[in-house]
């Protein structure tokens, strides 16, 4: 099969590989998109394995079901899911299927790839195979930011252990860049969530003024644009004082500023990234916090010099909030992300993609280019179809 794997240079390429085997409690998906996110292009350009090339990278994918491992009950040859891996950083596995040494498991840019069963989500009939491709990693991202880190009660059963407290009759919850993936999946989970008592959550959402008239049609209670220097001040005002936030882009002062929206007695604002944003100036009794949403896949991660143990709390909840997606046979629970129809199949992704979302900061992403493929993006996923395979 054809692949996207890593090469010398800090770069990916093309070849043929051998088509991956299915072990126990394993399916294989012959893949009909793939959606790019942020990390797939840093993988790449900055991989945490430099000196060890030839690792298949990428990570959401969708697709038909086209062999089954053993013990695999849950699905038929011909369903369609979609799924993510973390492709090219890799896990600590000695599975022969999706590890071949430490640090190795095959990523989802190939003809055909490997996803554990019950970490699969069915695709409804109302959905394509891009659509679909756009929800399973930032999809939970926000449900982990959501209901373990903050502590908002979830619509579907939580085995995670939640730490943080949520006081109040209806707390406030502010998604700071609500038209990225994460912050679009993030007020959509929101707004269906409700406290132990029965009621809504008070959802404010921080994003560009074009955003402003879908999220207030959605059910935000306001919405502020990011380029007002007032809009904290205007988003603590409206809401009487956040209780816990998002930081959807987490880059710069922007945790900062989203911490001086908090009441008094402070609270946890979760972000998507570790590094990237100032701890300077933030709110006293304001904490951010960060965690990888590779931890939700259950195994034992090692990359860019970190270390995070396998948890199994967040890979149950993993399973119980993909259930939650695949439940209705018809639709997803949630909104998909709009994809951006990409051209080439997987030989667009390194001349196309890769330069439009950049190594690391989105405030660095350079454009060049003519065509809509190549516009900056808002509010939509790069989507790569790819075509059936002859059988």
């Amino acid at each position: 099969m054809e692949a996207l794997i890593t090469a010398p240079g800090n770069t990916a390429i093309i070849k043929k590989i051998p088509i991956p085997e299915p072990a126990a409690n394993e399916i294989r998906i012959e893949v009909r998109a793939v959606s790019l996110n942020p990390v797939d292009a840093l993988y790449t350009l900055a991989p945490p394995a430099p000196d060890d090339p030839g690792r298949v990278v990428g990570s959401d994918f969708a697709g038909i079901v086209e062999k089954l491992g053993s013990n695999v009950d849950q699905w038929k040859v011909g369903d369609r899911v979609t799924g993510f891996v973390q492709g090219d950083a890799g896990f600590k596995l000695t599975r022969s299927s999706i590890a071949t040494a430490e640090n190795r498991r095959p990523g989802g840019f190939a003809e055909y790839a490997i996803l554990e069963a019950d970490l699969a989500v069915r695709i409804p009939s109302e959905a394509s195979f891009e659509e679909a491709a756009t929800l399973p990693l930032c999809a939970l991202t926000a449900a982990q930011m959501l209901f373990i880190t903050l502590g908002l009660k979830a619509p579907f059963n939580n085995p995670a252990t939640v730490t943080n407290e949520l006081k109040g009759e209806s707390p406030a919850i502010l998604i700071y860049s609500a038209a990225t993936s994460v912050g679009i999946f993030a007020v959509n989970l929101a707004l269906i969530a409700r406290t132990p008592e029965g009621k809504p959550y008070r959802i404010y959402a921080i994003a560009s003024q074009k955003h402003h008239e879908r999220l207030l049609k959605e059910g935000v209670e306001a919405v502020f644009d990011y380029r007002d220097p007032e809009w904290p001040a205007k988003a603590h005002q409206a809401s009487g004082g956040i209780d816990a936030a998002l930081d959807c882009i987490a880059e710069g002062d922007s945790t900062s500023k989203v911490s001086h929206t908090f009441k008094e007695g402070g609270g946890t604002i979760a972000t998507v990234r570790r590094e990237s944003w100032s701890r300077e100036n933030v709110k006293e009794g304001v904490i951010g916090t960060y965690s990888a949403v590779w931890v939700g896949l259950g195994h034992e991660i090692h990359y860019y010099g970190k270390h995070l143990p396998a948890d199994k709390e967040w890979r149950a909840f993993t399973v119980e909030f993909y259930k939650y997606l695949s439940a209705d046979l018809q639709r997803f629970p949630i909104t998909h992300i709009t994809p951006r129809i990409m051209p080439d199949g997987l030989h667009g992704i390194v001349p196309l993609a890769f330069p439009l979302l950049g190594e690391d900061l989105v405030i660095d992403r350079k454009y060049e280019g003519s065509g809509d493929h190549l516009k900056p993006i808002s509010a939509e996923k790069l989507v790569f179809p790819l075509k059936p395979q002859p059988k």
